[in-house]
């Protein structure tokens, strides 16, 4: 290996590093690894190892580096490194904004770490103290990277050293370099694995768990074997939502198309028109529907148990019902009904203005006669029925006879 290849290999390793650190959007760690301590300590490394491959001492070989100019960088690099590792700390800048960088890695278009620095002071805009501190560590480092490579071309050039001492640097020096270029590139594609699985956890921990078939088949490669497992567990739970969204749609829809039909058998009863069957109504009320439509009810419709409506879950319920009390106001079985239900009694009570005269006079003249037979006859039934009766003509403001008033009593 060449004293400057050997000088090289450590001393521009950290500047290497913190430019493929940046460019891979790991921040932290490069701005961290251009410390002047960090600098210096590599800077001597491969001042060693130039005195090592020449059997010198160190200090022979610092006598033909500028190391006064390396001292003076480090200490004007030392406090603006340590302010930006500190504002990246407290206020980073958002990923999106470093996306170029990590774009230049992946089209192999590598800027020099002064450059990277440059850029990232660009995006660093909300940030006016990192953005300066990144400005004075971009011309510090290009000057120092710079001085590092000329350290190396002169190490290579002088005379100092032996010749001998040389060629068998010459014949290690391949071996450096192919070292550096794998370290390089090993840590490239480390870059690259990590920010796929970073990918995949961003897509697994999406708040929708069906966004996991969003997930590159690349990236997918690269996932651990936790972050797989988390994955068939989100499509899962995407697939059963799915199923359930569905299931709710056709639900939703099912009720729709009910109501739509209740809809139709509604206004068929309330218009006098009969009204068809229909699937989730039970036939029994589809003939009670039909006998409201068409003025034909039974007495067992008024009572004594409470009519059950068709469609009775649904908005048309109060039409429903209404036409209900005007079939039995017109029906006049109520008259002769001794035991009418609640809704019975309530529509008598709301559209007893319908009830015509003839009815109520035939209701006082049956009241009456009741009356007289319940008095002849006590049995319990026939005077509870005369009551009834006698009640009904109170409802109607019809006055109380001899009778009616006796049973009553």
């Amino acid at each position: 290996m060449s004293l400057g290849s050997n000088f090289l290999k450590p001393a521009i390793a950290p500047l290497n590093f913190a430019n493929v650190s940046l460019m891979g959007r790991i921040i932290t760690s490069g701005l961290r690894e251009l410390s002047a301590e960090n600098l210096l300590k590599q800077l001597r490394a491969g001042i060693q190892a130039a005195a090592d491959g020449a059997r010198v001492r160190p200090a022979d070989v610092e006598k033909i580096i500028p190391m006064a100019r390396f001292l003076e960088l480090a200490r004007k690099l030392d406090a603006h490194q340590k302010h930006a590792v500190g504002a990246w700390d407290d206020r980073p800048v958002e990923s999106q904004q470093t996306t170029n960088l990590a774009q230049l890695t992946e089209q192999q278009n590598l800027p020099v770490l002064a450059d990277s620095l440059m850029r990232l002071a660009m995006v660093a805009n909300a940030n006016p103290g990192l953005r300066m501190a990144l400005y004075e560590m971009s011309h510090i480092t290009r000057e120092w990277q710079q001085l590092v490579l000329d350290t190396g071309n002169k190490l290579e050039d002088d005379r100092v050293f032996s010749d001998a001492f040389k060629r068998r640097a010459l014949r290690r020096s391949a071996l450096g370099l192919a070292c550096v270029s794998a370290v390089l590139v090993g840590v490239f594609q480390w870059q690259r694995l990590e920010q796929a699985r970073t990918r995949v956890g961003a897509w697994t921990g999406d708040g929708d768990p069906c966004a996991v078939f969003k997930i590159d088949a690349a990236d997918l490669l690269h996932a651990r074997p936790e972050q797989l497992k988390r994955i068939g567990e989100r499509k899962t739970e995407c697939e059963e939502g799915r199923a359930r969204l569905a299931k709710e749609k056709e639900e939703v829809e099912r009720k729709a198309a009910f109501a739509r039909q209740c809809d139709a058998l509604t206004y068929a009863v309330a218009h006098s028109q009969t009204p068809t069957a229909m699937q989730g109504v039970q036939p029994k009320l589809i003939e009670f529907g039909k006998r409201i439509a068409t003025n034909t009810l039974e007495r067992s419709d008024l009572g004594p148990d409470e009519p059950t409506f068709p469609c009775a879950e649904t908005d048309g319920l109060a039409a429903m019902q209404t036409a209900f009390d005007h079939a039995l106001v017109r029906s006049n079985l109520w008259l002769a009904h001794p035991d009418l239900s609640t809704r019975a009694k309530a529509a008598l009570t709301k559209y007893k203005s319908e009830v015509t005269l003839q009815t109520r006079e035939e209701l006082d003249s049956r009241a009456e006669k009741l009356a007289v037979e319940a008095l002849i006859d006590t049995r319990p039934v026939l005077v509870r029925n005369a009551r009834h009766q006698c009640a009904l003509k109170t409802l109607f403001d019809l006055k109380h006879r001899a009778f009616c008033g006796a049973i009553t009593k």
